[in-house]
């Protein structure tokens, strides 16, 4: 896309980055359908200087008929790029009355993230690692912690969609098979296949994940704060909150029974020296 666009404004690659940067969110959908990019064309540093005149919706729209081929294995040979019924519109302040605002398109993306399915958690066994674990002499024994099944839940259970579970049902048996085990799709059956995170970024897009964690941590400590009546937090100063629970005394069964032990075996070994001296 660089390359297209230096190319597209008459420069060299060196000189269009110095002027001009483009950035881009992307996201996994499960849904098949067109896949939406968002793009900012902004200055390297960032967009707080204007933009050159020249560096236009067009250019951009010119550039997007950029290919890449990539090469796999399991699928061979593919080649990855736009189509040509691509549709490039600019996206206009939330303020404006425009029909594509930064809103509605944040809105979209949210929609579409929120339909890909995906779960937080990965849902092969960790103790047999998504298949029956094997005896000394090489046969196999079905996981107690599954049942043998090597999910870490069932998926009939899953507060998933049908065809999302169909999906991680796919994407299991496809990972079995041994033209796919390179790709280990089932150990992302719970990301549709789609390793990583299903969300990422430029760098230099919007707001860093790190600021985000940030401010989400300031305000569950805030909430904290609030709910336990705690003063207000000094930057200067560290606040440490903890509290003592009363648990028992004495042993537990299990410790008891080892007391015992040691104590009668010290009881023998005591008589066995005094017994020696005799």
């Amino acid at each position: 896309m660089r390359r297209e666009l230096a190319a597209r404004l008459g420069m060299s690659q060196k000189a269009a980055h110095v002027v001009l940067g483009v950035s881009a969110p992307t996201t996994s959908s499960a849904r098949p359908g067109p896949l939406l990019a968002v793009l900012r064309r902004d200055r390297p540093d960032g967009s707080s200087r204007p933009l050159l005149r020249y560096a236009t919706v067009a250019v951009l729209a010119a550039a997007s008929r950029v290919r890449v081929t990539v090469k796999s294995d399991a699928i061979g040979e593919r080649e990855l790029g736009w189509e040509e019924g691509r549709n490039v519109r600019e996206i206009a302040a939330f303020s404006t009355n425009a029909e594509l605002t930064d809103q509605a398109v944040a809105a979209y993306v949210a929609k579409y993230a929120d339909a890909s399915g995906a779960l937080e958690r990965a849902l092969f066994c960790r103790p047999c690692q998504g298949g029956a674990t094997l005896l000394p002499h090489g046969t196999p024994r079905p996981c107690t912690a599954c049942d043998g099944t090597g999910h870490a839940r069932p998926l009939p259970r899953l507060a998933v969609a049908g065809h999302v579970r169909q999906s991680i049902r796919t994407c299991w048996a496809l990972g079995k098979l041994p033209e796919f085990a390179d790709l280990k799709l089932w150990k992302w059956a719970h990301m549709l296949g789609f390793r990583g995170h299903f969300s990422t970024k430029s760098r230099s897009y919007s707001t860093t994940l790190g600021a985000l964690r940030a401010a989400r941590r300031a305000w569950r400590t805030e909430q904290a704060r609030a709910h336990a009546g705690l003063p207000d937090s000094d930057a200067d100063t560290t606040l440490v909150v903890g509290h003592w629970d009363y648990l028992g005394s004495g042993y537990s069964p299990g410790a008891a029974l080892l007391a015992a032990h040691v104590w009668h075996r010290r009881k023998l070994e005591r008589q066995f020296t005094a017994e020696g001296g005799c």
